[in-house]
């Protein structure tokens, strides 16, 4: 792949499975009292978000263009997909959820932009 594709595609792959999981009635999993396990989820998932985002914003503009458009993808598709589970029967939205998607975006963000000097990898 190049171009172009190398950015979006795998950001529009993560995308899709994003949103396929907020279609999917998944049981409730035994949690451990002190760790809110779901959340960790939503952070991680969507921090791959972020990196991607991130990835693809900085090479067209650079870095603080890369960390706006993070957040705004971020939480397009976070709000999307709660207010896909507010129609899914055994699922709910949850602003909380949210919150962890926008943390976990930003976070990812941050790290491909400090780890890749401002959004120009060092190996490109």
């Amino acid at each position: 792949m190049s171009g172009w594709k190398s950015y979006y595609l795998p950001w529009a792959a993560w995308v899709a499975i994003l949103v396929a999981f907020a279609f999917v009635a998944l049981p409730e999993a035994p949690q451990p009292p002190a760790l809110n396990v779901d959340k960790i989820r939503h952070a991680s998932a969507y921090a791959l978000l972020g990196v991607l985002t991130a990835r693809a914003a900085a090479a067209q503009r650079g870095g603080t263009f890369a960390l706006v458009a993070a957040f705004f993808a971020v939480a397009a598709v976070g709000a999307g997909t709660e207010i896909i589970q507010m129609f899914v029967p055994g699922r709910s939205a949850d602003v909380v959820d949210l919150g962890a998607d926008l943390a976990g975006g930003l976070l990812g963000a941050l790290a491909y932009l400090w780890a890749f000097r401002g959004g120009r990898p060092a190996t490109e």
